[in-house]
């Protein structure tokens, strides 16, 4: 277990009774207020009961404005429409019923912004003419192309969340923001969540992925903690139901507001808050089927008994007769070994899903609120991974006093799962598979489910030690884990909560008082505490899984038991000034403030082998080599920030931010500077954007509605680093099976720090063609250094490595989005568009002036090269297979056997590996870079079609020119086990002169026929129609009843791709280093699901 608080930053401690001080300022201000009379005689006005002070309108000289507002739809005026000077409070009017209007707005006002309950809004530069041009109000079933205020970063949202059945909202920012966010679904399995990366890869072995907020509380995703069980991922957001989510904002400039937490990008995730005083309740209610994934076509019966044959040979036993091919049907055995059992008949099913959910909000002037509950039951297609949730969020903005608000949240989330292992395991020498969804392909198809005795089979799993259908022949390797067990048997007797069972909650409460001291001046305080309890069980049964020596507990495993209890514990707290004002054309807008987080994290897992039987699941003293490991990690950081905005006529803006951020993470010494002992850094950025159709010379170009340029540079940080690496710390350990002690883990470098990631942007967002179409285009260019990565350190320290900030990378690309009206009708609207990101990651420099780093994964050697993407595969070229005693004698290539002296030839049936350096000897001289799962484009398409109440949406997304490494076809067509193939191996080389593309299989491939080479990488490119959905609008409408939409949808309906496996998309690590490796985890597959939304 790591120690608390080892060599801790003395600093901290003085840095946090500032912090208390501070606070306890902040509260005294909040309270002041509550004792004085409410009886304050200043006009106030009520804003979606977030108190605002009302400002007397200022006498601006002003100009006359007219125009005519029409619907784009039907080409009549348009009546009852807002129109008001764009970004100046107190100049609006409202149209006359033909769409006509007259208004004086000030004389350096520049652009006029309409409004309309039933059309989206519109922002229109204002010409050198009394007489205005007529402007088009589309109606509301498009996206909305203009906000209210003028978003100087180019951030995108996603508001699109009415008929979802996801369970993470992930999948939809997937669906709605591809373009933007590079998304992959780790795996079919619910909830599990994808990995994100925005603008590139900007670490390679801390954290990647962009931060998180949630109603402006930073969500720690604790990417570096592994789970149980294989293959699953605890993804916090699931814990969010997307139904509670109104916007997902993506911020890709601007970042160094965040500090040391921005590098990487933000995601922002708002949830729903009531806007009005009329009381609604809307219920949900879904429920879908899921169906079988996709599966790799594996030998049947006949045909793996005649492999299993084969490959007996290559073992040169000297048994003749085998039970399982004797043909005889009168033979004792003949039932047992004669069957023709497919598997993944035994794990996978038609899955059921279920989502109930009710959302109650009102409110009055006094206070708003919003409640919603729900629940949600998803099936897996792998059996026993199911999911199921209940979240309750309760969201209020309460007016305490004219100058005092208050917003308080609190949700709580309870997620359970029944789990298994899921994907292949990465060796055989220290175990056996005990995933039932890789057992299912694996296991011979030949054997039945059921015992086998006198003559029949029975309705129970059969004992593993049945399957002794090669024990005569590979007795004699006693290293060699040859027997494979019965997944059907891993999922009955292993099913129970104190066995494999995995429990989530989630428990949030904030509170933000904001008082007012005037129109332009107010004090927030923002304060939330976030609760996450995790319990997971994980049993391997001893009934239908085979015994093996483990060498560190010096015997036999006959069954596995582990636990694993943690609890993560955060509290964040936001105290910000806000002052803003407007001088005539100019703008200001100022803030500042100070963020702290307090984190902390523990947890305890256990290991132990042999519990004696099925029905004694516990952790115990009693058990074989019980372990015990853990973690007790606390960590701190301060924040102080500041931003300036100024805009000039709402047409040029200018916007600047400064952060000074420290963390007990980094170590004492490192930083741009050092303060009370603690190691900070500086990070600036600059923003500047030019609203081009708010100038004169350019606000009458005919087919040109709006155009602004944007730019910035950022200086933002990666502190999402381990704890432990700016500290020096010993853990406990084991010897002989009996004796613990402590040994040296780890050597703490006080010089570590954040990554610092520099970047540049320059983006083009426009509106054409009477607002038609809109194009946004945003080119980056990023510097990432002082890289997390190893350095060498003397032997005498009694460790090789320990961390430092040394290495650089850089990332540049583009990200495009498109969108066009291309039929606005009164009863037919069509719209389509589409969106394409691209990144160019290149390392420009490692530790110690190393020129690539590699890393060996599942077999794959993963290489980062100076020059080179990050993450690259590295292997064996490959030019077919030498389908000739004559071929191979004239390649003349050999390995050298396990003495280092023999050469041993590739002959005729094997592959013909690339001979790089032309020895004739093929070893690790002739690996080269033999593929990049670094994507040339990816994004997403989508287009909706409107008939009257009716409505169609189609959601694509893609991925372009990333290479896969296919570990799961590796151990399906290696040739050299005795687990069932795929069937291509039925075109294996076996006779002099076959032309094929498929080697001979020989019994532990001694030749190396398939060792890592690019037989495996493949093209993971893809099309995905990821969703349709048919929603209809019934005209219901009576005292009770004031909405009633009725939808279907279908997921994963089809996928374009050359890929042999089950899904291109998948993802089995969280971090950069592992991308592109498919371990076989269960794939996404097609479901169909039907809704109802009632309002009442």
């Amino acid at each position: 277990m790591k120690p608390k608080n080892i060599n801790s930053i003395h600093g901290w401690h003085h840095l946090l009774s500032i912090v208390n001080c501070q606070l306890f300022v902040v509260i005294a201000l909040f309270t002041f207020p509550l004792s004085l009379s409410a009886q304050d005689e200043e006009e106030t006005e009520q804003v979606n009961t977030v108190i605002t002070l009302k400002e007397k309108k200022k006498a601006y000289v002003t100009k006359p404005l007219r125009g005519r507002v029409i619907d784009a739809a039907t080409k009549t005026g348009l009546g009852g429409c807002i129109v008001k000077a764009d970004g100046i409070d107190g100049y609006s009017v409202l149209t006359e019923d033909d769409g006509t209007y007259d208004i004086k707005v000030p004389e350096f006002a520049t652009a006029l912004y309409i409004t309309s309950p039933d059309h989206n809004p519109v922002r229109m530069g204002i010409i050198n003419d009394i007489d205005q041009n007529e402007v088009m109000l589309y109606p509301s079933t498009f996206i909305a192309e203009y906000e209210k205020d003028i978003n100087l970063r180019g951030d995108k949202s996603a508001t699109d969340f009415k008929y979802t059945n996801a369970v993470n909202i992930k999948d939809e920012v997937q669906k709605q923001l591809g373009g933007q966010v590079y998304t992959i679904s780790r795996s079919g399995m619910p909830g599990v969540g994808s990995v994100m990366f925005m603008q590139g890869l900007n670490s390679l072995n801390a954290n990647a992925q962009p931060l998180i907020i949630v109603d402006d509380v930073i969500i720690d995703q604790q990417y570096g903690r592994t789970m149980l069980h294989d293959g699953f991922f605890n993804d916090i957001l699931s814990n969010i139901n997307p139904a509670d989510i109104e916007k997902v904002t993506v911020v890709k400039n601007g970042t160094a507001l965040y500090g040391a937490k921005g590098a990487n990008g933000v995601i922002l995730i708002q949830t729903r808050r009531n806007k009005s005083m009329a009381t609604r309740i809307t219920a949900n209610v879904s429920a879908g089927v899921v169906l079988e994934p996709k599966y790799i076509n594996v030998m049947n019966a006949e045909q793996y008994r005649s492999y299993a044959s084969e490959l007996l040979k290559s073992t040169n036993t000297t048994i003749r007769e085998f039970k399982f091919l004797n043909e005889d049907p009168n033979y004792y055995y003949y039932t047992q070994y004669h069957q023709n059992t497919d598997w993944k008949d035994m794990v996978y099913h038609t899955a059921l899903t279920q989502n109930y959910g009710i959302n109650v909000e009102g409110g009055d002037n006094i206070a708003n609120y919003n409640l919603s509950v729900g629940y949600t039951n998803h099936q897996s297609p792998l059996k026993y991974n199911d999911m199921g949730r209940i979240n309750v969020r309760f969201n209020t903005d309460i007016n305490l006093l004219k100058r005092l608000a208050v917003r308080f949240d609190a949700s709580f989330v309870n997620t359970t799962r029944n789990i298994r292992n899921d994907g292949a395991p990465e060796g055989y020498d220290d175990g056996t598979p005990t995933s039932p969804g890789f057992l299912a392909y694996v296991k011979a198809p030949f054997l039945s489910p059921y015992s086998y005795g006198r003559g029949v089979l029975s309705k129970t799993h059969f004992d593993i030690e049945e399957e002794s259908y090669l024990s005569e022949a590979l007795a004699r390797y006693t290293d060699y884990n040859w027997k494979l067990g019965n997944p059907a048997a891993i999922n009955e007797y292993g099913d129970a909560e104190n066995k494999n069972h995995f429990e989530n909650s989630m428990l949030n409460l904030t509170i933000t008082p904001k008082y007012s001291f005037n129109t332009h001046l107010s004090l927030s305080e923002h304060f939330s505490y976030n609760l996450v309890n995790t319990n997971e069980m994980y049993y391997i049964p001893i009934n239908g899984t085979p015994s093996y020596y483990v060498s560190n507990i010096g015997g036999k495993r006959e069954n596995e038991v582990r636990s694993l209890a943690s609890k993560q514990n955060s509290v964040m707290s936001d105290t910000r000034l806000d002052w803003h004002n407007r001088y005539n054309a100019h703008y200001v807008h100022l803030f500042a403030g100070a963020r702290i987080n307090w984190e902390s994290y523990s947890m305890n897992s256990q290991l132990g082998y042999n519990t004696g039987n099925d029905k004694t699941p516990y952790m115990s003293s009693g058990l074989q080599n019980s372990q015990d490991v853990g973690a007790n990690d606390n960590w701190n950081s301060l924040a102080w920030y500041a931003q300036a905005e100024y805009n000039y006529k709402n047409r040029y803006f200018v916007q600047g931010n400064l952060t000074m951020e420290g963390s007990s993470r980094f170590g004492q010494e490192g930083g741009d500077l050092n303060f009370a002992d603690a190691a900070w850094g500086l990070f600036p950025g600059v923003q500047l954007s030019w609203v081009l159709t708010n100038e004169s010379w350019l606000s009458n170009v005919k087919g040109l509605n709006y155009l602004r340029l944007t730019t910035g540079y950022d200086v933002s940080g990666n502190d999402d680093i381990d704890y432990y690496v700016a500290r020096s710390y010993f853990s406990a350990r084991q010897y002989l099976h009996a004796i613990s002690g402590l040994t040296l883990e780890g050597i703490g470098n006080t010089k570590i720090q954040w990554e610092t990631t520099r970047r540049c942007n320059i983006g083009l967002e426009s509106s054409l063609i009477n607002n038609r179409l809109q194009l946004s285009v945003n080119y980056f260019h990023s510097r990432t250094s002082d890289l997390l990565t190893r350095q060498s350190i003397g032997f005498l320290s009694g460790l090789d490595q320990n961390w430092t900030n040394s290495g650089k990378l850089e990332n540049q690309g583009f990200d495009v989005t498109a969108n066009a009206k291309i039929i606005a009708r009164k009863n037919l609207q069509w719209q389509l568009g589409a969106s394409i990101g691209h990144y160019k990651n290149k390392v420009t420099e490692l530790v110690e002036g190393a020129q690539y780093i590699d890393n060996t994964i599942y077999g794959a050697t993963i290489r980062t090269q100076v020059g080179q993407p990050a993450n690259l595969f590295y292997g064996y070229k490959t030019e077919g297979v030498l389908s000739t005693t004559e071929a191979a004698t004239a390649a003349n290539l050999y390995i050298l056997g396990s003495n280092g002296i023999d050469h041993n030839y590739f002959g005729a049936g094997d592959i013909l590996f690339s001979d790089i350096v032309k020895d004739g000897e093929i070893n690790e001289k002739d690996q080269t870079i033999i593929g990049d799962p670094n994507p040339d484009i990816y994004g997403n398409i989508f287009t909706t079609v409107n008939w009257k109440r009716l409505k169609l949406d189609l959601r694509f997304n893609y991925s372009l020119g990333n290479d896969v490494f296919n570990y799961m076809r590796m151990q399906l067509e290696s040739g050299s086990r005795f687990m069932n193939q795929t069937t291509a191996l039925n075109r294996r080389w076996q006779m002099e002169g076959q032309q094929t593309d498929i080697p001979r299989i020989t019994f532990q491939d001694p030749m190396g026929n398939a060792r890592f080479s690019d037989r495996w990488i493949e093209d993971g490119s893809y099309l995905r129609l990821k969703t349709v959905t048919l929603s209809y609008d019934l005209p219901v409408k009576s005292q009770y009843i004031q909405g009633f939409q009725f939808w279907i949808q279908a997921n994963n309906v089809f996928t374009m791709t050359k890929y042999l496996g089950s899904d291109p998309e998948f993802s089995m690590t969280s971090s950069v280093i592992g991308q592109g490796i498919d371990l076989g985890q269960l794939a996404q597959s097609r479901s169909i699901v039907a809704g109802v939304k009632i309002n009442l």
